[in-house]
């Protein structure tokens, strides 16, 4: 005989069940009795009266009150007799044709005549939102798959059950596993309900019908019990005919607990408060008080729920384009690489891909970086859907790359972040252009041209360059030119500019041959001051019984912008720049000793590698080797020299005037011609230089490890 032994996931299962007894809605054959409370979807059940299946008396309080079957009470003439309430119309979803999930599945969610399954056919998902789910199954409800089948199952669900392109894009950011981000533009109802635990590109990428919305909230407040202080729902606070853990008869009818207290469902939150404000019918299923957390009332999270429910609906127009126009989208190629990695710089190089099956490709990557390094990688990958690649590669060095990418609509360029680390913090973003077989501009580096200048070498990197390439195949705008080309290889170029004295700053795109470009330069007079980013640096100290978080820092050469002003958002960024990194100590009490302890960062590279986890006995009160500190940048750059600012001509004008006529005394003498000189003759000024010391900082918080990592899957790795 074989004994079942409990563990922590199979106490975890029935907990979570029992909690959502409370808060799921009704199911077939229980007794329904007015409306759904609000924080809960409607069922068909409250809409339907009771099946002759249910027994008459205790087990079906319907058969004692025959409102709660008829709730609307319409009669049809004779003494006693109703007429039935209309039948929902069936709900609208996706079939589920793919044998593998409804074998897989199918134990738990049922499927219908139509090859709908209950939960999975109405909603849909990215490639991350399947995987987070199919490793929830396994943990709460002993699903086990091997790597393969997990892997092929979350393929199916995205290409079937999966996003559009612009759907996607929006949480694209919670994909790529960003350690910096922002979500300030979003409002502060959706930002309380569900920024406090977990990103809000989680939510973004997530379509679902309106009762599937209100289920994930059931779902959130049955397993994580707090969540409805965020965004309310859960069981009423008061309800004394509510058992503990779902009580009451097991077909989950109730009895009445008085003559005058309406019907409830037990162990489904009912109330006996007949008086209750939301108890409109005689039912007490809406709570108890009407408390704008849980059981009634409007809350944040209903308020949230209702935006979803209209912004992110299981059926959208770009979802059904796309599901009717989706096919295999053809990638092997080679694909021109540009993009910048934080520290190390700005990247440049290839991407072969090579067919291996249907949307599974293998890749070879050849990437160079600004300060010199290089290396080629290869690995695999799959694209979900038409559009989205996720990719892992290996280098030299046996790590593993991630590879999270988005297609365009014209199948042309991917766009998106590739990373590694322990928390996925030390990433480079990238965009990947199509080969299209003809000479093409892509990419500049070195792009920023001081003004004025007389030979200014930009790097344009791009495909098929002809050696027989001249000058004259360029064009630059008014104001500069291009004086030489100097032919480095197929896919590099490197082109002298010059810039007039006076030529308006800004941005000028450089065309070649007879197409006009889409590559910029940047035209600018100096350099006004040296930015570091990120501005706010996060790490987790770890090396003991966890891993550490990383972070890495840079500095930009910063112009004013257009407005003449510094440190506002016109403000250009110029090229990196290298200097000297060092800790100071960010002072939030006295005798404060952050930068002692919490780690140390590379003077060259601006890497900062955080301390060991755990309390540390050197350390007053034996506290952890956490804190807050500065990270300080220093460097000596040899910069133009801004021209001074012309008068206005008006000003000059009153000036003069005002001079004149004060200290201007009459003369015999005629005035000097002034003398003429050739200007063609005449050398062209070499532009003012100076040296000049630059200093900047970041605020950078070491903080705690992550003790429980829940987006990580294991066979993810395998």
């Amino acid at each position: 005989m074989q004994f079942l032994v409990p563990t922590y996931q199979s106490f975890l299962s029935l907990f979570a069940s029992a909690l959502l007894t409370f808060t799921l809605p009704a199911q077939t054959g229980e007794a329904v009795t007015g409306e759904a409370p609000p924080g809960h979807p409607p069922t068909a059940q409250s809409e339907t009266p009771a099946t002759g299946s249910q027994t008459a008396g205790a087990e079906n309080p319907g058969a004692q009150n025959p409102g709660a079957q008829n709730p609307e009470g319409i009669a049809d003439g004779k003494q006693g007799a109703t007429k039935p309430a209309k039948k929902r119309p069936e709900k609208l979803g996706i079939p589920v044709e793919d044998l593998l999930v409804r074998s897989l599945c199918g134990r738990c969610h049922a499927v219908d005549d139509r090859s709908h399954m209950t939960r999975i056919s109405y909603l849909r998902k990215s490639p991350e939102g399947w995987a987070q789910s199919i490793k929830r199954m396994g943990r709460l409800h002993g699903l086990q798959l091997t790597p393969t089948t997990a892997k092929m199952l979350v393929r199916s669900l995205s290409n079937s059950h999966g996003l559009s392109r612009a759907e996607a894009e929006k949480g694209l950011y919670d994909s790529e596993r960003r350690v910096h981000w922002s979500e300030d533009h979003h409002d502060s109802d959706f930002k309380q309900a569900c920024a406090q635990c977990h990103p809000l590109g989680r939510a973004l990428l997530q379509y679902r019908d309106k009762d599937e919305w209100q289920l994930l909230r059931a779902t959130h407040v049955a397993m994580f019990p707090l969540a409805s202080r965020q965004m309310g729902g859960g069981p009423p606070r008061a309800s004394s005919n509510r058992s503990r853990f779902g009580g009451g008869n097991s077909q989950g009818a109730s009895s009445s607990s008085s003559s005058n207290s309406s019907t409830t469902r037990g162990g489904r939150g009912g109330s006996s408060n007949a008086s209750s404000p939301n108890n409109n019918t005689g039912s007490s299923r809406t709570g108890s008080s009407g408390s704008s957390r849980r059981g009634g009332g409007t809350s944040t999270g209903d308020r949230v729920l209702e935006k979803l429910s209209k912004e992110q609906p299981l059926f959208t127009p770009e979802w059904e384009a796309w599901s009717q126009h989706k096919r295999e989208v053809p990638l092997a190629g080679t694909w021109t690489v540009h993009g910048h990695e934080t520290g190390r710089g700005d990247i440049i190089g290839t991407l072969v891909l090579s067919r291996a099956d249907v949307d599974e490709y293998t890749l070879t990557w050849n990437l160079n970086w600004s300060d010199g390094s290089s290396e080629t990688r290869t690995g695999k990958g799959v694209l979900y859907a038409g559009y989205s690649w996720r990719g892992r590669s290996q280098g030299p060095d046996r790590s593993n790359w991630r590879e999270v990418l988005l297609l365009d609509e014209n199948w042309q360029t991917l766009k998106g972040r590739v990373f590694q680390g322990q928390y996925d913090e030390i990433g480079m973003d990238v965009t990947l252009d199509r080969d299209v077989g003809r000479a093409r501009i892509v990419t500049l580096g070195n792009a920023s041209v001081p003004v004025p200048t007389l030979a200014h070498k930009v790097d344009v990197y791009g495909e098929h360059f002809e050696d027989t390439i001249k000058v004259s195949d360029f064009f630059i705008g008014q104001g500069l030119a291009v004086t030489d080309v100097e032919h480095k290889s197929a896919r590099h170029l490197v082109v002298t500019v010059s810039a007039e004295a006076g030529t308006k700053l800004g941005t000028r795109t450089i065309a070649y041959g007879p197409r006009p470009g889409a590559a910029k330069v940047t035209l600018y007079d100096t350099v006004d001051y040296v930015r570091v980013r990120p501005l706010q640096g996060l790490s987790r100290n770890g090396g003991a019984k966890h891993p550490r978080q990383m972070e890495r820092f840079e500095a930009y050469a910063m112009h004013r912008g257009k407005d003449g002003k510094p440190y506002t958002k016109d403000d250009v960024d110029l090229f990196q720049v290298r200097g000297k990194w060092a800790l100071a100590e960010f002072a939030v009490r006295d005798n404060d000793d952050d930068v002692q302890y919490v780690g140390s960062i590379d003077e060259a590279t601006g890497v900062f590698t955080p301390n060991i986890d755990g309390p540390n006995p050197k350390r007053k009160w034996q506290t952890n080797n956490i804190g807050d500190v500065f990270a300080t940048f220093e460097t000596e750059l040899d910069i133009p020299v801004r021209p001074p600012e012309k008068k206005k001509a008006g000003d000059d004008e009153k000036s003069d005037g005002d001079k004149k006529s004060t200290d201007e005394k009459p003369t015999d003498k005629m005035p000097e011609e002034p003398v003429k000189s050739n200007d063609a003759d005449a050398p062209k000024a070499i532009p003012a230089r100076e040296t000049k010391r630059f200093f900047a900082r970041s605020h950078l918080i070491v903080t705690v490890p992550i003790y429980a990592r829940w987006q990580v899957l294991d066979w993810e790795d395998r």
